[in-house]
């Protein structure tokens, strides 16, 4: 993708755009039913909410196999999607926002540890796909959230410098990411509290809070101060 814009905005998903969290915890609870080897409380769920299923179950069943992971995660997301469908709406305020990042007309794509079965269901289910053309899963790179494959690869795929581009966050893997893709990182704290956030260059509370000229005019700084280190 050719632009002559010099900003672009990466969009997690989970969180940032849509509500989905106890949707999540909702199909995990649902999952363990199924499965006696698996548990997770709901620490553990808030804690790893943002990360790729893979790295999630590693992390919660340290004796499970290649095999394992492959069929409880596919599970796990099929159990999902049987919860979300008609049931997601976007993070309250956020809409507002994606039209005034659309009305100028800035390069936008959703950068997301979501199943790449998932973003499409969300895309043509909701108005998300009123405001994005363009979306990349973890599935699609080698290493998820925290690891910073997913934000080059969108970034590569609007066609912009990592450091050209600003990572709408709601997890600290994800805020991890961003900053070692060394984008921009602005952080929502909608689905976990600013206490566990860090590393981030702006933190607004809600959606409602975002402003877009002051995100764009901030990044300007960043990058000012980037290029004279």
């Amino acid at each position: 993708m050719v632009t002559t814009a010099s900003q672009a905005f990466l969009f997690d998903n989970d969180g940032v755009l849509i509500d989905s969290s106890e949707l999540h915890w909702k199909s995990w609870q649902l999952f363990m039913q199924e499965e006696p080897r698996f548990f997770m409380t709901h620490e553990q769920f808030i804690h790893g909410f943002g990360k790729r299923n893979d790295l999630i179950l590693r992390e919660t069943v340290p004796t499970i196999t290649e095999d394992e992971i492959k069929k409880w995660a596919s599970r796990k997301e099929s159990l999902f999607r049987k919860c979300a469908q008609g049931n997601i709406t976007l993070i309250p305020g956020m809409e507002a926002f994606l039209k005034k990042v659309k009305e100028k007309n800035i390069p936008r794509i959703i950068a997301s540890s979501t199943p790449l079965e998932n973003l499409e269901m969300f895309i043509s289910s909701t108005i998300l796909g009123n405001y994005f053309n363009h979306y990349v899963s973890a599935e699609q790179v080698a290493h998820g959230k925290p690891s910073p494959d997913i934000f080059l690869e969108a970034a590569k795929k609007l066609g912009f410098a990592p450091q050209n581009c600003i990572v709408m966050e709601d997890a600290p893997a994800g805020i991890q990411a961003g900053k070692r893709a060394g984008c921009f990182v602005v952080a929502l704290a909608t689905t976990h509290s600013k206490e566990v956030l860090m590393d981030y260059d702006l933190l607004y509370s809600t959606p409602h809070e975002l402003d877009l000229e002051t995100i764009l005019q901030r990044h300007r700084e960043w990058q000012s101060k980037s290029l004279t280190h």
